[in-house]
């Protein structure tokens, strides 16, 4: 086959049962172009087919392949896309390529921010595998491959049917129920656990598939830190929390995972130590963490909010300054003589009488009258106070009582 519609084939890529093509089209335009063979397809595959290009044409994000058309032509429905250089992340694990673990981080973010953006648009991926990751040579990661995405109330999917990836599904994916932005999370958890230490948590060699099922539903995953024990703690602890098999435990969509691997990115970049318990914990095998370890963890992960210092371009010189010369302070003056207290001051002296009264006839006067205007007596004798007085009115009470003792003498001897 050297052309399909409008896009003329240059190279296969990828062959299987939907091959992959390097193509042209009318314009020159270099594209991927993803094709299925329309002979004996039924219409639910059609339509998935389909929805899946449309799905994609519509969405504009940095971290998801573009699909530019969706048609049927010679006998197959294609997918204009994008052409990408690079591996996927499968391809990527498997030749045990060696990344620094903000390099892991930094490709863990690029996944979040991807399926943030789908289910931003209530769009849920259900078949997020390494597979479905690709890594292109400039560094930008792509989520790929929307066949199985579910699209909030399409009835293309119903609950009670599975579909997906089985050892990359959630516990709930595979008991046929309701898949969320939950689901996809559990998924990543698992790709992210698998970068992170090289193994998936709940596969083996040993294992079937069946096995792997039911460990998915059942089984708790190993401590990431015994497979890389280098591994940031607050990593190991959001991979746990995403790989909840409970829904509503579980980190609940791509935006909030997405935000707790920037803050362990913080952390590995400001160098944040690791708590020395951490290091008991290893040497007990089967040791059962503190109560609040989860508390510690997330203070853990809180501690890389604070930006870091901004760097000195300038290599600003500190220097020390001197210390001031103690201040000298003049002595308090001596203390004086206290004033005397109201008890030992001297009354103070009356106020002079407003009027002067005669001693005669009580007339009221003047205060500076040497003579009563009323019996004109000298208001002279006034200079001696209220004794003179007293000697005047004691020398005419006397002589009353003797004039008294007189008269009763006189009456007695009549």
């Amino acid at each position: 086959m050297n052309k399909i519609g409008n896009y003329q084939i240059l190279e296969t890529v990828h062959r299987g049962p939907q091959p992959l093509y390097k193509a042209t089209d009318a314009a020159g335009k270099t594209v991927a172009l993803k094709v299925i063979p329309a002979a004996g397809l039924n219409e639910e595959s059609r339509q998935r087919f389909i929805r899946e290009g449309e799905t994609c044409r519509k969405l504009e994000h940095a971290n998801l392949v573009r699909v530019f058309e969706v048609g049927e032509a010679d006998g197959v429905l294609f997918q204009a896309m994008e052409l990408l250089e690079g591996a996927d992340l499968a391809q990527v694990m498997t030749e045990n390529r060696a990344f620094t673990w903000d390099q892991k981080l930094a490709i863990m973010e690029q996944v979040c921010d991807g399926l943030e953006y789908a289910h931003a648009n209530r769009l849920v991926h259900r078949d997020i595998k390494p597979a479905n990751l690709f890594l292109e040579n400039s560094g930008r990661v792509r989520v790929l491959d929307f066949g199985m995405v579910r699209v909030a109330g399409s009835e293309l999917t119903k609950v009670g049917s599975s579909l997906g990836t089985l050892n990359y599904m959630a516990p709930e994916q595979i008991r046929g129920e309701q898949c969320t932005a939950a689901t996809d999370v559990f998924s990543a958890g698992i790709v992210f656990f698998q970068f992170a230490s090289g193994r998936h948590p709940f596969s083996a060699k040993d294992r079937s598939l069946p096995q792997v099922v039911s460990a998915i539903v059942f089984e708790a995953p190993p401590k990431l830190s015994d497979l890389a024990p280098d591994v940031l703690e607050s990593l190991e602890f959001l991979l746990h929390r995403a790989l909840e098999k409970e829904p509503s435990k579980r980190v609940q969509n791509a935006g909030e995972l997405k935000g707790a691997i920037v803050l362990c990115r913080m952390t590995l970049a400001m160098g944040v130590q690791e708590r020395p318990e951490r290091s008991r914990d290893r040497q007990g095998a089967g040791a059962s963490p503190p109560p609040n370890a989860d508390a510690e963890k997330t203070r853990l992960i809180m501690r890389a909010v604070a930006p870091p210092p901004p760097a000195d371009a300038e290599k600003t010189r500190v220097m020390a300054r001197p210390s001031p010369a103690p201040v000298a302070f003049a002595p308090p003056p001596a203390p004086g003589p206290r004033p005397p207290t109201p008890a030992s001051q001297p009354p103070a002296p009356l106020p002079k009488p407003a009027q002067s009264y005669c001693p005669v006839c009580t007339f009221a006067n003047a205060v500076d009258a040497a003579v009563c205007l009323k019996c004109r007596t000298p208001l002279a004798a006034q200079a001696t106070p209220a004794k003179s007085t007293n000697v005047a009115l004691y020398l005419a009470t006397g002589v009353a009582v003797l004039l008294a003792v007189a008269l009763v003498v006189v009456l007695m001897t009549k």
